[in-house]
């Protein structure tokens, strides 16, 4: 009697990049489902720039209820109509299109003042690892901090990449192995290689070491 031999599916590998990368277009759907332009804050913004009080603003967007711009302003009106821009477009001196303009070159795709929190943190508690992103999610560049805790080692299956790769070691010390050749980074250290090259990284100590990565494209693509 013949024996039917069951191959086994092959499984995926776990790169850290690629579930850094599912994790987070969860957080984008998610954002951009909640995220409209805020039009309120580029109109303030505008007013302000220009030394306009209230009063003056709405005197000379055409007699504008004063209650109707701190409306605005303060967010209340999510979607104000084309006249209300229109009124608002008057008393600037700009067309509407300058209004959207300014709210887009605020949004946080374009332009962005962080701080040490970061724009997002993904924590991976099964590998021991912390990941913070200094920079807004888009495609064509990514700048975080990677923490890991003591004596963990990302091994090469989860370093999976084909971007090029800038790490500098910010806290603590850690090993890096490309293709076989160890480097030890201490503060202040660091190093640039071709993510396709098999590569790892360790944490020697018993505490937590932090590392800036930086790469171009993101792992976002």
């Amino acid at each position: 009697m013949a024996v039917e031999n069951k191959v086994k599916p092959k499984r995926a590998k776990k790169s850290i990049y690629r579930e850094l990368s599912k994790h987070v277009k969860q957080k984008v759907v998610k954002r951009e489902k909640e995220q409209t332009l805020d039009i309120q804050s580029a109109i303030r913004r505008m007013r302000e720039t220009r030394n306009l009080s209230g009063v003056q603003f709405c005197r000379l967007a055409g007699d504008m209820d004063p209650k109707t711009l701190t409306a605005l302003e303060k967010g209340r009106i999510r979607n104000p109509s084309i006249k209300t821009l229109e009124s608002c477009a008057r008393a600037l001196g700009v067309t509407i299109s300058a209004i959207f303009r300014e709210a887009e070159v605020r949004h946080e795709e374009h332009y962005i003042v962080g701080t040490q929190k970061g724009a997002f943190l993904l924590d991976f508690a099964k590998w021991g690892v912390k990941m913070v992103s200094f920079t807004p999610l888009i495609r064509d560049f990514f700048c975080g901090k990677m923490t890991l805790g003591s004596k963990v080692r990302l091994k090469e299956d989860l370093l999976e990449c084909d971007f090029p790769l800038y790490i500098s070691c910010l806290v603590g010390k850690v090993e890096i192995t490309v293709e076989g050749e160890k480097t030890i980074l201490r503060e202040g250290q660091n190093i640039f290689f071709n993510g396709v090259l098999k590569h790892s990284i360790y944490n020697p100590l018993y505490k937590e070491a932090s590392m800036l990565i930086m790469m171009a494209p993101s792992f976002l693509r």
